[in-house]
């Protein structure tokens, strides 16, 4: 099921008029600014009522917001303005996929974010639990291919850095032993000027199979807060890796690491090795003592003996 989507662009009037709102501002300067009638303004604010802003009207005085939704589309969009990688946000109350509605919109530079998906998907095609609470989104980025196969663990980096967590080869960010997020990137298009769609799905007051971040802090967490701070993380670590930094992101991965070091089992689609996990490789894959050989593996599903 799409419910279809609230696009709104990260520079709109509108997106500044909501945060002029949360101090108080007349109708008329609202009118004024979105170039619209009194009676658009009303309109306006009714639908901000809608997506769960209180909002109080005073005769005189014009609207003041007195409490805005944990999450909602122009909360996104203004957290975005000061990001260089996101012009325009798709925002949806429930949809399948957000990975699958950023190949059905295939422009860069978007980001899409989901309240909840029904049709959620990890490595492989397999269904992610993706219910009302957690964090849901994807970016569409277009960027050099050859640093695509290292975008997956750096961007497990910029997360699991901001989450005080660890990481799981190839693509999970884990918290003592459990799954607070996973990711899933993927290329569009051909190879001279493909599409990226980076998609992550983070665990925060929503119930899981892993865990929360609200089973950690023993308290609900505010999803526009850890937006805000992911998608700034995202940003700084995705600039390091093209200006070359894949080196110290690399050391960084490895410093945030629960797989080196265990003896691990990793199916790829056509083999299944079993070793001792040693080492990431420059170019990302996981080296492996296989009975006494060094084996690397690109990718694959990882599972701990």
């Amino acid at each position: 099921m799409v419910h279809g989507p609230h696009i709104v662009g990260v520079q709109e009037v509108s997106v500044e008029v909501i945060e002029m709102l949360k101090c108080g501002i007349s109708g008329e300067r609202i009118a004024r600014m979105l170039g619209v009638s009194r009676t658009s303004v009303w309109k306006f604010v009714k639908k901000l009522e809608d997506l769960g802003y209180v909002i109080e009207r005073k005769r005189g005085l014009g609207y003041r917001i007195l409490r805005s939704p944990d999450i909602s589309p122009y909360e996104v969009a203004s957290v975005c303005r000061d990001l260089s990688l996101i012009d325009e946000v798709y925002y949806y109350k429930v949809t399948d996929s957000t990975n699958l509605r950023a190949r059905e919109v295939a422009k860069p530079r978007r980001l899409f974010v989901a309240e909840r998906q029904t049709k959620g998907r990890g490595r492989y095609g397999r269904s992610w639990m993706s219910e009302e609470g957690g964090l849901y989104f994807s970016i569409t980025l277009s960027m050099p291919i050859e640093y695509v196969p290292r975008l997956t663990l750096t961007t497990g980096v910029s997360i699991a850095r901001v989450l005080n967590a660890k990481l799981k080869w190839p693509n999970d960010v884990m918290f003592e032993g459990r799954k607070l997020c996973g990711i899933l990137c993927e290329l569009v298009g051909g190879v001279e000027d493909p599409l990226i769609i980076v998609g992550i799905g983070i665990n925060v007051n929503n119930p899981s199979c892993g865990i929360s971040l609200k089973e950690i802090y023993g308290r609900e967490v505010s999803r526009i807060d850890v937006l805000s701070r992911v998608l700034r993380s995202f940003e700084r670590y995705y600039f390091k890796l093209l200006s070359g930094d894949w080196d110290e992101i690399r050391r960084e991965w490895i410093d945030l690491s629960e797989t080196l070091g265990r003896y691990v089992k990793v199916r790829t689609v056509n083999r299944t090795y079993e070793g001792f996990a040693l080492d990431l490789d420059e170019d990302g894959g996981l080296m492996l003592d296989v009975g006494g050989k060094v084996v690397k593996v690109f990718s694959g599903d990882c599972f701990y003996a």
